[in-house]
């Protein structure tokens, strides 16, 4: 019994370790992405702010485009799930699927309402946001109304 319990308590301690770091996982800050796409290359800023909103930039060969949206973190497993787009020529809206390299390097895939692209790319981390971001980008989302107290 005294095993049993010696066993149960290393495997916890492991599992907690394991747990540990997906669970104060921390992608606020301003992050920054390069990558290939059906229409060629893109490229833009995303602003992830402390209650896991999402803003991007974004730009292709055509146009200049923008996306509001949020961030599901599980694990080593970040999804940035963007539910709206503002551009001048038509776009599908994104919705990358990333692994956790590092606190400042994320690897991912889009998948668009056009289907799955190929090609994984990196979104980095170039700093640390404020704790809320409503200066930032607030061309590209509109401001969230803050609770009345």
């Amino acid at each position: 019994m005294k095993r049993q319990v010696g066993v149960l308590a290393v495997l916890l301690a492991a599992l907690v370790m394991i747990v540990e770091p997906s669970v104060a996982q921390d992608l606020t800050g301003e992050w920054q992405f390069k990558r290939r796409a059906r229409e060629g290359p893109h490229a833009g800023t995303i602003v992830i702010d402390k209650d896991g909103q999402v803003r991007m930039k974004g730009r292709n060969p055509f146009q200049d485009y923008s996306q509001c949206g949020h961030v599901v973190a599980a694990g080593g497993k970040v999804e940035i799930v963007f539910t709206s787009v503002k551009s001048s020529h038509g776009y599908s809206i994104d919705h990358f699927y990333c692994t956790v390299q590092s606190e400042s390097s994320l690897r991912c895939f889009n998948i668009d309402g056009i289907g799955k692209e190929d090609d994984l790319f990196k979104i980095e981390r170039i700093g640390r946001a404020p704790a809320s971001p409503d200066g930032q980008m607030d061309d590209v989302c509109p401001a969230r109304e803050r609770p009345q107290v």
